[in-house]
C-alpha cells in the first residue's frame, strides 16, 4: 500500500504563522488563582446579568393608513392578474397570439394584447424562449407601493 505525501497548502501568505495544528490554552495569571476570593478584584469578578427594568426603545405609533392602502392597491392588482391568467387559461388562440408577438419581439403588441382584455394596472412583461414574466406594480402618492410577480412557462 502506498501512502501519497500532500504538503499543507495554506490559502493566505501568512499560512505557516498562523496555523497551530494544537489548541492553544489562554495564559493564566498564576497570582490570580493564588488570591483568596476576598481580595479579588471587581475587574476579575464575574460579570453582572442585565436587569428586566433596562430600557426598551420607543416606537412612533402605529398608523395602518399606509398598510390598508397598500393592500387595496394589491388587491386591484390581484383582480387585474386574475383577468389576465383567465384569459391565457381558457383561450388557445389568445395564448398563440401572444407566443407569436412574443417571438417577434413585438413589446408593444404583447403590451396591446395585455391591455385589450382591460387592465389598466402598470405591467412590465418580459419573455424569452422558455416562458413569460408579467410585474404588476401599482404606485401611491407617487411612490411604487406593491409589486405582484408572475412567472408562466410555455415551453
Amino acid at each position: 500500500m502506498y501512502y501519497l505525501y500532500q504538503p499543507h497548502h495554506y490559502p493566505f501568505s501568512y499560512g505557516q504563522i498562523a496555523y497551530h495544528p494544537f489548541p492553544v490554552s489562554p495564559s493564566i495569571d498564576p497570582e490570580l488563582l493564588n488570591r483568596p476570593m476576598s481580595h479579588r478584584n471587581a475587574a476579575t469578578a464575574a460579570p453582572k446579568r442585565l436587569l428586566p427594568t433596562a430600557q426598551k426603545p420607543e416606537f412612533p405609533p402605529v398608523n395602518p393608513n399606509h398598510l390598508y392602502e397598500s393592500a387595496q392597491s394589491s388587491r386591484k392588482l390581484m383582480s387585474e392578474a386574475s383577468i389576465l391568467l383567465d384569459r391565457l387559461a381558457t383561450s388557445k388562440e389568445f395564448d398563440a397570439k401572444l407566443m407569436e408577438a412574443a417571438q417577434r419581439s413585438d413589446t408593444a403588441e404583447v403590451t396591446r394584447l395585455i391591455r385589450s382584455l382591460g387592465i389598466t394596472a402598470n405591467v412590465n412583461a418580459q419573455y424569452n424562449p422558455d416562458g413569460l414574466r408579467l410585474e404588476f406594480t401599482s404606485t401611491i402618492d407617487g411612490v411604487e407601493c406593491c409589486r405582484l410577480l408572475i412567472s408562466l412557462r410555455w415551453r
